[in-house]
């Protein structure tokens, strides 16, 4: 009987609907040399306040690319090396497809660490 009520819920949790960020509150607004200048410093400590949760972001854009599954990405410009890259979800890649390299945009979506760039994704453009 547990077998099956944990089946039942792994199913459930599998196929959930996706929320978007788009309806939800970011937990922090700020500039993309900010974020990216957090993560450089003290990796450990913007994971802890930043992991996780839904960020809106202000900077300008450095670069799109299509990744190997045709999704949008955008590139925000950050400090030195690194920037900000912004996954968008399928619904907001017409709006974000729109924006051109140089572009002053606001994108908010989930902060999920930093790689080569601080990577957000589920990205929806705000402006």
């Amino acid at each position: 009987m547990l077998a099956l009520i944990g089946a039942a819920y792994g199913y459930y949790l599998f196929h959930k609907p996706h929320q978007s960020v788009s309806d939800l509150s970011p937990a922090f607004t700020l500039q993309s040399q900010m974020l990216v200048n957090s993560f450089e410093k003290d990796e450990n400590a913007a994971n802890k306040l930043y992991l996780g949760k839904i960020i809106e972001v202000s900077g300008i854009v450095s670069e799109k690319s299509k990744d190997e599954k045709g999704k949008l990405n955008i590139t925000l410009q950050g400090a030195d090396m690194a920037g900000i890259g912004c996954v968008f979800e399928q619904a907001s890649q017409t709006k974000a497809a729109t924006l051109a390299e140089g572009q002053k945009v606001t994108i908010k979506g989930i902060c999920t660490g930093i790689l080569l760039d601080v990577v957000l994704v589920d990205c929806v453009v705000t402006n």
